[in-house]
Order: structure tokens, then C-alpha cells, then sequence
């Protein structure tokens, strides 16, 4: 399953057996998932805080999500420079421990590739 506000890429790639939906995340809409559960999701370069508890709950048993986003210090190299659209130090770390997950891994610093980039990445499971 992959989700986009504009899925016209995720079509292109042809994925057959891939289930496509169309969902704007931060317009206010329900989430689009329901009480569906996955045993793995995967976030990179976005962040829109409320969604944040919707994708705890919709690890499945032992499920593992992985996340990567741009971090506070990322205004330097340029976009995204709002800090709405930066992770605070620590808060991917924070999130994963008041949800109950168990991290697997956590990094928090500057990256070289593919772009110079603050990023925190995090790989947590859900309790089984």
C-alpha cells in the first residue's frame, strides 16, 4: 500500500499489486486508513506532527516503522527551513518511547547524501 496526496508518480512506477490511495494527510479529513494495521510503515521527508499517534496505532503487533525526516539545523542548507516542517532534537526518539515502541535504532545528525541535511531517522517495533 502506498499513500500520497498526489499519487500521478506512485502510478507511474507501475506496481502491480500495490494498492494506491489518494489522501490528503493535513487537510483535516479522517484518517484515511480507518483501524487498518501494517506490519511495516515507512515515512520519509515529511512530517506533519498529528499524524504522528495514527501511525502508532496503526503498527500491527511486532510492526516495525521506519522514519526519516529533516531536523532542526536543516534551515542551514536550506529547504524545508520552517521550523513546523523540523524535527526538534530528540522528538522522533521521544515519540517512539511515549508510544510504547521499542527502538531499534535512532540517528540524529548531519548527512552528506544525497544532499547536505539535518535528518533524524528511527527504526522502532511495535509491542508484540
Amino acid at each position: 500500500m502506498a499513500l500520497d496526496r498526489d499519487v500521478t508518480a506512485l502510478a507511474a512506477m507501475g506496481c502491480d499489486g500495490v494498492e494506491i490511495i489518494s489522501a490528503d494527510l493535513e487537510d483535516g479529513s479522517p484518517w484515511p486508513l480507518g483501524n487498518r494495521q501494517f506490519a511495516g510503515i515507512v515515512v520519509t521527508n515529511y512530517l506533519h506532527r498529528p499524524l504522528l499517534p495514527h501511525l502508532a496505532r496503526a503498527l500491527a503487533p511486532g510492526g516495525v516503522l521506519i522514519y526519516e525526516t529533516f531536523a532542526k539545523g536543516n534551515e542551514r542548507f536550506g529547504k524545508p527551513s520552517n521550523p513546523a516542517f523540523l524535527l526538534a532534537p530528540g522528538e522522533l526518539l521521544a515519540f517512539a518511547q511515549e508510544r510504547g515502541l521499542t527502538v531499534l535504532g535512532y540517528f540524529s545528525g548531519e548527512v552528506s547524501q544525497p544532499k547536505p541535511a539535518m535528518v533524524q531517522r528511527l527504526a522502532a517495533r511495535a509491542a508484540i
